[in-house]
């Protein structure tokens, strides 16, 4: 394969794509740009140059930097323009079939030692690069919203990938100021997989019919998360998630995602999707009417500890698990958890401050209340 990776192809141009586009631009690589419709090359290159100038203007690049940055990227709607690419990053909305014809596609025209690589969130990489012939050059690197803010990549790898495409896409990446996190088949798009487990998780709290979405993601939010689980939901679209939901169910989490994988259903159904300017699950729920227990004082406390305690507990038990079940590198996984979900404590000083003795009470009471055995399984390891 190519030792030196010069060129790179992005496929898409919503915000995830233009996001992933600008990053490299400030770096020292040519880049192509693919998008959809004709119109879109003149709006983005616009754009683009703007952008550029306005750097220049400030005097964050010089001329002779400006110069070679302006001629730096094209834009195109056609594939064949990712020919001389060494590494092509697809970044289109989650669709396993789109996904499987863009790769598909695009090998019939790079070279054989481009990287192909996608930007799911939790499509298995097996779906996605079904259709191409030379496989083991096929990875992801899954970006986190907003790009430019946030370090972390995920580099999924799947059992046909080489190490040597795995160690090219380590350096391009980190060439550009991110911080890598490998993963190997079993716990690919991990961190998509955890905040999928603490919202399910947190949707059983609500079915106890105690607080609204909100406010249980007014108590996180307080003190333990930057956005809330049901807001990720909503603002994300609940499409998505019911999606992301299905590529993790296994045995495992069946019985956990099920209760809000149903209910999301009934909300789109009901003509809340959630995604931008839509109405999402919030609102549904508070179309129900449910009548709530009510919660007073020193009772009203006890349960908002309690429902910050048990989405810590289920938010390191996972952890746990997945470090020990995928042979995850325990400090980076850490690291991009409290990076990617904006804890506001580090994970290992979570559980020093609560106590495995308190997670694992916790847990138990759920496992005796739904008996469920992830929570029985979470207990014997922490």
């Amino acid at each position: 394969m190519n030792s030196v990776i010069r060129e790179v192809g992005i496929i898409g141009k919503g915000k995830m794509g233009r996001d992933i586009f600008n990053e490299f631009l400030q770096y020292d690589y040519k880049l192509v740009m693919i998008c959809r419709k004709p119109e879109d090359i003149e709006e983005i290159t616009a754009s683009v140059e703007k952008q550029l100038k306005k750097m220049l203007k400030r005097g964050y690049l010089s001329e002779a930097e400006y110069e070679r940055k302006i001629n730096s990227f094209t834009v195109n709607t056609d594939f064949s323009a990712l020919k001389t690419c060494d590494m092509v990053i697809e970044s289109v909305y989650e669709d396993k079939e789109l996904k499987k014809s863009i790769m598909k596609q695009i090998e019939d025209i790079v070279s054989s030692d481009c990287i192909l690589a996608s930007n799911t969130s939790s499509i298995p990489l097996q779906m996605v690069f079904e259709k191409c012939i030379k496989k083991d050059r096929c990875l992801g690197t899954h970006f986190f919203y907003p790009v430019k803010v946030m370090k972390t990549v995920e580099i999924n790898r799947a059992s046909f990938t080489r190490d040597e495409y795995v160690q090219a896409a380590h350096q391009v990446l980190r060439s550009i100021g991110k911080s890598t996190l490998e993963l190997f088949e079993g716990a690919n798009m991990v961190l998509t997989k955890i905040l999928c487990v603490m919202t399910t998780h947190a949707y059983r709290i609500y079915e106890e019919n105690c607080l609204t979405l909100e406010q249980i993601d007014g108590i996180l939010k307080e003190n333990l998360l930057t956005l809330g689980l049901f807001e990720i939901v909503d603002s994300t679209g609940i499409g998505i998630i019911l999606e992301s939901i299905e590529n993790f169910m296994s045995d495992r989490y069946r019985s956990l995602f099920m209760p809000l994988y149903n209910k999301g259903k009934k909300a789109i159904e009901a003509g809340f999707p959630g995604g931008t300017g839509n109405m999402g699950l919030a609102a549904y729920e508070e179309e129900q009417h449910v009548e709530r227990k009510t919660l007073n004082g020193e009772e009203a406390l006890h349960y908002r500890n309690y429902v910050l305690l048990s989405v810590q507990s289920i938010l390191i038990a996972e952890i746990e698990y997945i470090v020990q079940t995928q042979g995850v590198d325990r400090c980076k996984l850490n690291e991009a958890v409290k990076e990617v979900l904006g804890l506001s404590e580090d994970i290992d000083a979570m559980l020093n401050r609560i106590g495995r003795e308190n997670i694992n009470e916790n847990l138990l009471n759920f496992y005796n209340k739904y008996k469920d055995k992830i929570y029985e399984s979470m207990g014997g390891i922490i």
